[in-house]
């Protein structure tokens, strides 16, 4: 069995010239590349199907290619955008130093005709000579450390799945940072900078393949750690059960080998982390635990992060192929792309229909942006690496890896021109926030509900940004809160444009039915932390009065709606909750009206046959509340319809059952109370029976409202 989940990173340099259209590149396989340039064509059999791109890897033979299967038809405009975002690229002043992309993942297939021009040669080590005509330097053959690092011959990278030293000696395995037959790390190389417009002439062996989004700028280059490979011992609950993942050992010894490179005066510009790990993952039948030795989430790798950070180079990280949120779970978190750092950028994947990628994992408050991940077009190495010539030099494949890829080639774009070279990762991370094209999917998906995009109409591009205002709250990280009279709620809204913060100094938040005004403020004054950021922060405490309050937040800049919070010292269970349980059957129904929410139960009466219904729900808080039932009403319903409560003492946590009958014939859809009593925080119980019943007993909706922690 093998289940994929991986960790990688890449860093990308700066470019050269760039300026031929996607029209115009020689390579073989560009109309192959949706995330290019998405366009709906025809089917090559018949001229009048509606294709996509190629299904499964081309066939190629001379100079044409062939494909089994296509995808759907794509829509024009779900796309990088990248035919016109070279064309603007190549208008801009480029910056001079080489811009290097570093990659951790499972390595490099270095000598890679569409990658070998873009491999980064490290200049402590390198000879600048070929003389067995291989491909490879000479001074990574000559098995010396000549930049005294502790790596033998780390012309291109290094690897950190092998010792570092062997009985006190170098190993030279770990200067090779050489792909294995997986190929993941050849694989994201592609989608970043695969050489752009390299075709070779008629008849040739080959005939240039792809493009990557940064594969036209000649002085980018991408140097390589490997630290993820297959593993054997990835899940608790599975034995045997395969998974690509780097440990946090292995992760972290990149992330430093790359500061210390740019420590060292090497322009790492951005690292790319196609990947990941979280404590499960979601696998066909059930959620398999994963080992703490590949957990992600430590000290030590958000330290080494966090230094990153401090020399100014942004990670971009896979948001994962889970299928779920990674927002606030801590078994479906998802590391490093939900630290909440300045110099994370995560990243979900759509399809070619602008929709999210089926298995892309997704976050509101955690995910910044989407990009295309699902079959997508990329580099595989070569034959004398996979040792298959079906699986040798392309390969189509799928993830939020992808997408994670794409984002970072844009980045590196950014990077590799004066006008944007020396933004700061956070100055980066606003700009993605700011610029792309918004799709309705990745409203609640993600945090800008955009597709990446290096340029756009109207300033809506990476590269063009232009008046580009975002404004979308980011605390309290949910629209519906409990309460309670004294309590402290902290606000915090994000609002910038483009890459730098909003020039307001305060932002106005109007509570109702008080018309209270509450301000947010981005001076450093507390709440607020740091002054001028674009971090709006504030303070607002729950009035003594308990009411239900809604705060208007102001319009998201996403949704184009106005934000509101619901606050209330309440607490609802409707029968279709998951805090329910039955005994017995409840029919459900919608015949009679006055219900909560979507439905309710009933059950017959009877005098031998008990049927019980529970709503269980979880109090936040412990205190006094008044409990509440509601139904449809109806003459043939129970009038006393029998309410079991447990409770608490208040003084010595003894529990206590009281009953209580409600009439369920008159009010309908009205709040009938049932009693006020003490209730411990954490899960409690109210249960109603069938039994003795004069009627039909009608399980809908409870209620708890807090009514104070004493007497």
């Amino acid at each position: 069995m093998k289940l994929y989940g991986l960790f990688s990173f890449a860093i990308l340099l700066s470019l050269c010239s760039l300026g031929a259209s996607a029209n115009s590149l020689s390579d073989l396989l560009i109309s192959e590349q949706w995330a290019i340039k998405n366009i709906p064509r025809l089917s090559p059999e018949d001229n009048t199907t509606p294709i996509g791109t190629c299904q499964n890897k081309p066939d190629i033979s001379n100079d044409q290619y062939t494909c089994s299967q296509y995808i759907s038809p794509g829509i024009n405009s779900i796309d990088i955008n990248a035919e016109a975002g070279w064309q603007e690229f190549s208008t801009l002043p480029l910056v001079q130093q080489e811009v290097v992309v570093g990659l951790i993942d499972t390595g490099i297939d270095y000598l890679h005709p569409d990658l070998k021009n873009r491999v980064w040669l490290n200049p402590g080590e390198a000879l600048n000579l070929d003389n067995n005509n291989n491909g490879i330097d000479d001074g990574c053959e000559n098995n010396t450390d000549r930049d005294n690092n502790g790596y033998i011959d780390d012309c291109h990278g290094i690897n950190t799945l092998v010792e570092k030293t062997i009985n006190g000696v170098a190993n030279p395995l770990a200067g090779n940072p050489i792909d294995s037959a997986i190929g993941h790390g050849t694989n994201m190389a592609g989608v970043i900078l695969a050489t752009g417009d390299n075709g070779t002439a008629s008849g040739s062996q080959f005939h240039g393949g792809v493009v990557g989004i940064a594969g036209l700028a000649g002085n980018v280059k991408i140097a390589t750690c490997a630290a993820a490979e297959m593993k054997s011992d990835v899940y608790l609950t599975i034995p045997g059960g395969q998974g690509l993942y780097g440990t946090p050992e292995s992760v972290i010894a990149c992330l430093d080998y790359f500061a210390d490179l740019k420590e060292q005066g090497i322009n790492i510009a951005v690292i790319n982390g196609s990947g990941g790990a979280s404590s499960f993952n979601n696998l066909i039948i059930a959620r398999g635990e994963i080992r703490q030795k590949y957990w992600l989430n430590t000290p030590e790798v958000q330290a080494a992060l966090v230094r990153l950070n401090t020399l100014n180079i942004p990670l971009v990280s896979a948001a994962g192929n889970n299928g779920w949120s990674i927002d606030h779970d801590e078994e479906t978190m998802y590391f490093p792309a939900s630290f909440e750092l300045d110099n994370i950028i995560s990243v979900a994947a759509i399809n070619n229909q602008g929709a999210l990628w089926a298995n892309s994992s997704f976050g509101r408050w955690t995910v910044d942006i989407a990009a295309p991940g699902e079959s997508i077009l990329s580099t595989n190495p070569r034959v004398d690496i996979t040792g298959s010539e079906t699986s040798a030099d392309y390969i189509v494949s799928s993830g939020t890896s992808q997408a994670t890829a794409f984002v970072t080639g844009v980045v590196a774009l950014l990077k590799a021109n004066t006008n944007t070279a020396t933004l700061s990762p956070i100055q980066i991370k606003r700009l993605l926030l700011s610029s792309g094209k918004p799709l309705d999917e990745l409203k609640q998906t993600t945090r800008s509900g955009q597709l990446i995009q290096l340029t756009g109409d109207q300033g809506k591009g990476a590269l063009n940004c232009s008046n580009q205002l975002f404004e979308r709250r980011h605390q309290p990280q949910q629209s519906n809160i409990f309460r309670v009279p004294g309590d402290i709620l902290y606000l915090e809204v994000h609002k910038y444009q483009c890459a730098e913060p909003s020039a307001e100094s305060s932002i106005t938040i109007t509570v109702s039915p008080t018309n209270e005004q509450v301000t947010l403020n981005d001076t450093g004054l507390s709440p607020d932390k740091t002054a001028g950021d674009g971090i709006y922060s504030g303070d607002w405490t729950v009035p003594n009065e308990i009411l239900d309050y809604q705060l208007n937040m102001g319009v998201d800049s996403v949704t184009q709606t106005v934000d509101l919070i619901d606050v209330s010292a309440k607490v609802i269970v409707d029968n279709a909750a998951p805090e329910t349980k039955r005994t017995g059957w409840w029919w459900p129904s919608i015949y009679r009206s006055g219900y909560y929410a979507h439905n309710y139960r009933y059950a017959a009466p009877s005098t031998r046959t008990e049927r019980t219904f529970s709503w269980k729900p979880d109090l936040p808080i412990a205190g006094y509340y008044n409990v509440y039932t509601a139904n449809p009403a109806h003459g043939n319903f129970a009038t006393n319809a029998p309410f079991i409560v447990s409770h608490q003492s208040p003084t010595n946590n003894t529990t206590i059952t009281s009953t209580q009958t409600i009439d369920q014939s008159q009010l309908s859809g009205q709040w009938k109370l049932i009693g006020r009593y003490w209730f411990n925080q954490g899960e409690q119980k109210v249960m109603l029976s069938n039994l003795n019943a004069d009627g039909t007993v009608i399980a809908d909706a409870i209620k708890f409202e807090f009514s104070s922690n004493t007497e």
